[in-house]
């Protein structure tokens, strides 16, 4: 994409990778997934013996890549670019590691818009947000790209309830050059599978990226048989299904032949008809029908074709470039309206966040005008600014701090509360980090929710941590990061309220990464209320019929038992979609002091009706509440009929084992059963109990960085299987020799 300043510039972008900004590393255009080295069957372990053991003499020294990360082990699973040649010949069976690198996570269905609760009340719920980005910007990041790893230091969005479709925006090197000092990258990088989970437990599409130009021969890439079939497009869709993404953002950046560009819009046409339902393509505003470059910065007669053509659809929808104003913009809707087409649905309006932060030039309010209706959708680019602008120290949950405070004002507005949401003056290029002049996503993006159906269960785990805990107990103690998985976090970061509806910052809300029920985080609330003050905290939307079965359940500690006791009183509120200006309260009781308390409420009175919000609150008692400090590991809804355990994980196998210097990258596989399962755990048993090695939702893992312990021959591995509700299934175990 061309890198503006303020203004057009008078030349595309060139073909090598340009300067987002001088202090930024150069963006890379595009990642893949799908690297490693070609697994060796293993034996499997038998029904009656659920312990395979992997020694074979070939494992027994890394490869060239062993040092790809310190961090890591000698051989991650490692995601890698695609040539077009590439592309025509891929095989998930060729394809190096493609079995570690798959996402899972089928796309949730989102609730339908509720405007009663929402946080900016009579904002049009039609537009929608297009969000291409860097995934996690961990150091390396220009040519790494892992789904998960060891070590902290790693961006995970927090914030899904706003898109509609997110592309990790970073190219990787082709297959096995990941070293070179100028690595040849990919035509197509597909989305990091980590960041698919998130966005399909969240309902968001996630999209593979394509960009043009690089040094090979288009014509190859837009080969069309005599049967009228196109190759690359063929492996493309197909590459989408394995891997478990929903499409491809089109960048198609530098001039080719008109003969090419028709043929480029042949295919694209051909995957729209043989994807299957709900794939999507999104083209970018910058090559014309014949061949040329020329951005349009508004949706008209020239971009058009690109998405509907002779009647027939080529593309879902367009980015449009960013230098637009409200005329074209106006226009762009007229445009899409006159050929039949949803605005909102086709129309993405672009903007350079990674460029101009929170001043951008190209004022948002073209695009959502005060006081009027909304004209088109959005789109982001570079929204992971919010990470690479804090500078110094990121390696700890605590030092990262700043960074999600950023976070938050970009999507929740300066007040970073999305009720509040809103510039307070105008937008200053020579401030661009100042959030005072931008309005925040949440001020033109309705929030939205996948939870819909009972049982609801989180417990806010961000995706990243120092240490891990399952049942309130520590069973790691190294730093990680997994987006992959991601709780549902909050719908609303923060809105917080006192008794009469007021704003209150008596209270502050945050993720507490020193301490989690379950993963790697819980909520936090601290503060001080004044006698019988207390606050509200609204958390999650949702759409929940209850049942006479129904009950609430918190994992909590640092709340009082009753009023009056020596801290705030906790309560559990319940908004009903009959009644949406009213709180249900349950008061939760049980007094904790350090250990996690569990408490269940019954929710049968209110059978029948639909939970549309669910919060919390602290109330104070007559003498005041100083220095509160109150955790939340927990938050379900629930029907009391007993969830069962999952079956037992069988064909638990060690696939590979690359060893270097007293560590390992393991490679796991078992049956992948996903009836019943929320995620599968790993361990490593040892003398003193279990360590806890990673959790996925799949049927392949790779523990990437396991260390020897002294001169021990062989390390017990242990999988589980675990519920919704956390309910795990016995453990099925395999060995790994040394």
């Amino acid at each position: 994409m061309p890198v503006d300043e303020i203004g057009p510039p008078q030349r595309p972008v060139p073909a090598a990778e340009p300067e987002r900004l001088p202090k930024l590393r150069r963006r890379r255009f595009l990642q893949t997934a799908g690297a490693g080295l070609i697994a060796t069957a293993l034996p499997a372990a038998g029904a009656g013996a659920p312990v395979a053991r992997a020694d074979t003499a070939s494992d027994r020294t890394s490869t060239a890549t062993a040092a790809a990360t310190a961090d890591f082990g000698p051989e991650p699973p490692l995601m890698h670019g695609y040539s077009g040649p590439q592309i025509k010949a891929w095989n998930p069976d060729t394809d190096r590691n493609a079995r570690y690198l798959r996402s899972r996570v089928p796309l949730a269905r989102r609730i339908a818009p509720f405007e009663p609760t929402q946080a900016r009340r009579g904002l049009d719920s039609r537009p929608r947000l297009a969000v291409l980005a860097n995934d996690y910007v961990q150091p390396g990041w220009e040519t790494e790209g892992y789904p998960y790893g060891p070590g902290a230091e790693a961006y995970a969005l927090r914030f899904w309830q706003y898109a509609d479709l997110h592309a990790s925006w970073h190219g990787l090197p082709l297959d096995g050059r990941h070293d070179e000092t100028n690595p040849p990258y990919g035509l197509v990088n597909l989305p990091n599978p980590g960041y698919t989970d998130a966005a399909h437990r969240n309902g968001v599409l996630s999209l593979g990226c394509w960009f043009w130009p690089r040094p090979e021969n288009f014509a190859e890439i837009v080969e069309k048989t005599s049967q009228g079939t196109f190759p690359t497009a063929d492996k493309l869709i197909a590459m989408a299904e394995y891997f478990g993404f929903d499409g491809y953002f089109i960048n198609q950046e530098a001039v080719i032949s008109a003969a090419q560009a028709k043929l480029l819009m042949e295919m694209l046409g051909y995957m729209a008809r043989k994807a299957p339902s709900g794939f999507h393509l999104q083209w970018y505003d910058s090559l014309t029908v014949d061949g040329r470059i020329s951005y349009q910065n508004e949706f008209n007669q020239v971009n058009s074709p690109w998405v509907v053509s002779g009647g027939q659809r080529i593309s879902t929808s367009v980015f449009l470039n960013y230098w637009w104003n409200s005329a074209k913009i106006q226009a762009s809707r007229t445009h899409a309206l006159s050929l039949g087409l949803d605005p909102f649905e086709v129309v993405y309006a672009g903007s350079e966040i990674g460029m101009y932060r929170f001043a951008q030039p190209y004022d948002p309010r073209a695009v959502f005008p005060e006081g009027a209706e909304p004209r088109t959708s959005w789109a982001f680019l570079g929204s992971e600014m919010v990470w690479y602008t804090v500078e110094g120290d990121k390696s700890t949950l605590a030092a990262q701090a700043p960074a999600y405070a950023r976070e938050r004002q970009l999507w929740s507005g300066p007040a970073e509360d999305p009720s509040r949401s809103g510039r307070t003056r105008q937008p200053d290029s020579s401030r661009p980090l100042d959030p005072a002049g931008w309005d925040g996503a949440a001020h033109h993006i309705v929030e939205k929710s996948v939870i819909g159906e009972l049982p609801f269960v989180t417990r806010f785990c961000t995706g990243t941590g120092e240490r891990f805990f399952i049942d309130g107990a520590r069973v790691g103690d190294q730093p990680w990061f997994d987006i992959g998985v991601q709780d549902l976090l909050p719908t609303w970061q923060w809105w917080v309220r006192d008794a009469d509806g007021a704003p209150s910052d008596a209270v502050r809300v945050d993720y507490d990464h020193t301490a989690a029920y379950d993963g790697g985080s819980s909520l936090r609330l601290t503060g001080a209320l004044g006698p019988s003050q207390s606050v509200v905290v609204r958390l999650y939307k949702t759409r929940l019929r209850l049942t006479p079965t129904s009950t609430a359940g918190l994992v909590h500690r640092g709340s009082a038992a009753a009023p009056g006791g020596d801290g705030p009183v906790l309560r559990v509120g319940l908004v009903f979609e009959d009644a949406p200006t009213e709180t249900a309260w349950l008061t939760v009781d049980g007094a904790t002091g350090a250990g996690w308390s569990h408490w269940t409420g019954a929710l049968g009175q209110w059978a029948g009706r639909t939970v549309a919000a669910v919060g919390v609150s602290l109330v104070a008692g007559a003498l005041g509440a100083e220095d509160i400090a109150v955790n939340i590991g927990e938050l379900r809804l629930a029907d009391s009929v007993p969830e069962p355990a999952p079956r037992c994980p069988a064909e638990f196998t060690v696939d590979r084992a690359v060893r270097a210097n007293g560590t390992a990258s393991v490679y796991l596989s078992w049956d992948f059963e996903p009836a019943g399962v929320a995620h599968y755990d790993i361990f490593r048993r040892t003398a003193n109990g279990r360590q806890w090695l990673g959790r996925t939702y799949d049927g392949a893992y790779c523990v990437s960085a396991l260390a020897r312990d002294g001169d021990e021959e062989t390390t017990r591995l242990e999988l589980e299987a675990v519920s919704v509700t956390g309910r795990r299934s016995c453990a099925t175990a395999t060995e790994l020799g040394w």
